[in-house]
């Protein structure tokens, strides 16, 4: 069942005018209306947080306005999540953070929410993690997989070397990287790693799963 773009836009004019209740009202008749969570992620809150960096960008839009946005964001992934009823039924595990010195967390988050409606359990460790920190973790929690945030590409030498400290830990530990960091000269070096995998998109992630851990 398709969004209309009225509602996109509907939920993009009360997330540039920080009205979180209106907000929360559109993304609940979307929900009761048994509107996938995938297609909101795309559709509404995907689209609705690429329009709202571009508008920061162009200075449309204050950076308080931005941060508003942002914790509404927050909010009504966390309303969404609380729908999610598939969390951990596959016995597959994911640990997902951003890489260290960058601070949006809401990619990340919404992917880590996207695993847990695929049945995984997610734990999101959110930004600027010390690398040593988080191996800790990873020896701790042992996931089935790894997810890696990284969206500005003056960091892509951050992420490198986070994914060697991982690789020189755990070897065969699969991992995947989205954002909007990587470019084309970057993939090249992601595609050397054995198990390292850029996804871009839902749909890839989706595919991703389905290929390397069939149920």
């Amino acid at each position: 069942m398709n969004i209309p773009e009225t509602v996109y836009l509907h939920y993009l004019s009360a997330l540039v005018d920080g009205d979180k209740e209106t907000c929360r009202l559109i993304i609940s008749k979307l929900l009761t209306e048994k509107h996938e969570a995938k297609s909101i992620y795309d559709n509404i809150i995907k689209k609705s947080m690429y329009r709202i960096g571009q508008l920061w960008e162009k200075c449309r839009l204050s950076v308080a306005e931005e941060h508003v946005a942002s914790e509404i964001t927050k909010e009504i992934l966390s309303l969404i999540n609380i729908s999610t009823e598939n969390k951990c039924k596959t016995g597959k595990s994911i640990v997902i953070t951003c890489v260290q010195k960058e601070y949006h967390e809401i990619g990340p988050k919404l992917i880590s929410d996207f695993f847990e409606l695929k049945g995984w359990c997610s734990t999101f460790v959110g930004s600027n993690i010390p690398p040593k920190d988080f191996i800790k973790l990873l020896k701790e929690k042992k996931p089935d997989l790894v997810g890696i945030s990284n969206n500005f590409y003056l960091n892509i030498t951050r992420l490198l070397e986070l994914v060697d400290l991982i690789k020189q830990q755990t070897p065969e530990q699969q991992i995947i990287i989205g954002g909007q960091g990587p470019n084309n000269c970057y993939l090249e070096m992601i595609d050397k790693y054995p198990d390292v995998h850029y996804l871009k998109t839902l749909d890839d992630i989706e595919n991703f799963i389905v290929e390397k851990f069939p149920t």
